[in-house]
């Protein structure tokens, strides 16, 4: 029961409908006929209901039910090959209605399909309509032969179980590229010299909606057409450049957007050089917009800092000096010296709220990216 559980799982893993696969069962079926002198050879997967033909020739059925079937009784032992060479005078199958009407079995020789785990699928079968036997050699052969198409059917599996993971793969790192700020690149030169982008994930309709992405990833300079007209020459010379001498690029440039401003724009990339015949990058775009204003207002600060405040500070540096050197009965004088102090003070203090306020717009800008 158990072993019927496993083949049952297995199974659904070797049913291959491409048709370079159909070909070569085609022709392993083809073999084992000519060499057994059979009209009839097929490649059968023995089912819970039924069983099923995965190649055939000279029968017309797809399948049959699995009470009918011969194959039911050769997996039961994988070891050996069989041969019923008169079902006719076969307790098991003199009844049968596939001995009785068309096709008329009059032999079976079934070779076992059995995995490299001891599970067995189905059979090689071979069949005809008139009472035979088969030689040593053809018995040989038809194992070598069923051996061969277990181990295709094997490494097909195995090359669709790992397409199947790639897949996956792709999809999953599609859905986490596509939640990316950046919008992440594959530029390939090939050895034609052509430029083209081998992929680029959806953010690049974020950040340049107004753009064409299919015509895009074959003619990467239209989008020249986008970056604000001070900065073209430089974007263009730049990634000239890099291709050129196959080197990495950061350009960072200006984008018109579609209601008239621009945003600043980062691109980022660099060459693999693995194949001799052509370059791909990998890169990304990255709208710098916030940064290009985190660095502004930062430079504010500083410069606030630096010439601002050094005058009142300055002011109130000479203020405190007055009243070092000044005589302790002047006070009228001091007092005045005072009232400055306080100005100064408030003046600073103002100065000091300004760039607390110029903190909060930094941190405003930053809270959805942080």
């Amino acid at each position: 029961m158990e072993e019927e559980i496993l083949r049952q799982e297995l199974l659904s893993g070797f049913i291959f409908k491409d048709k370079a696969s159909e070909k070569i069962l085609d022709e392993l079926t083809q073999m084992a006929a000519a060499i057994c002198d059979t009209p009839i050879s097929l490649i059968s997967l023995v089912g819970k209901e039924k069983q099923w033909f995965q190649s055939k020739i000279g029968l017309d059925l797809d399948e049959t039910p699995i009470e009918n079937s011969f194959c039911r009784h050769a997996i039961e032992k994988p070891g050996e090959i069989f041969i019923v060479e008169n079902p006719l005078e076969d307790i098991r199958f003199k009844t049968n209605p596939l001995v009785q009407s068309d096709p008329n079995i009059r032999f079976y020789a079934g070779a076992p399909l059995t995995t490299s785990d001891g599970i067995t699928l189905g059979t090689l079968c071979v069949i005809d309509k008139k009472q035979r036997a088969l030689s040593k050699l053809q018995i040989k052969a038809l194992q070598i032969l069923a051996n061969q198409t277990i181990d295709y059917l094997e490494h097909k599996r195995e090359h669709v179980n790992q397409n199947d993971l790639l897949k996956k793969s792709i999809s999953k790192f599609n859905k986490l590229s596509n939640h990316s700020l950046d919008a992440l690149f594959q530029l390939e030169l090939n050895e034609e010299k052509n430029i083209y982008f081998t992929y680029i994930n959806e953010t690049i309709n974020d950040l340049l909606p107004q753009l064409e992405i299919e015509d895009f990833k074959n003619h990467p300079f239209k989008a020249l057409d986008f970056v604000f007209h001070e900065d073209r020459l430089m974007v263009e010379n730049t990634f000239v450049d890099a291709v050129r001498h196959k080197k990495d690029w950061d350009i960072t440039y200006r984008v018109l957007k579609t209601d008239g401003t621009f945003a600043w724009h980062q691109s980022r990339a660099f060459p693999d050089r693995s194949s001799s015949e052509k370059v791909v990058w990998y890169g990304s775009f990255r709208d710098v917009t916030d940064k290009k204003n985190y660095l502004e207002l930062l430079e504010k600060i500083i410069f606030d800092i630096s010439h601002i405040m050094r005058r009142p500070i300055a002011n109130m540096l000479g203020l405190i000096h007055l009243l070092e050197v000044s005589d302790d009965g002047d006070m009228l004088n001091n007092r005045e010296i005072i009232k400055y102090i306080k100005i100064v003070s408030e003046e600073i203090d103002g100065e000091i709220q300004g760039l607390n306020e110029n903190y909060q717009k930094i941190k405003t800008s930053f809270k959805n990216i942080y």
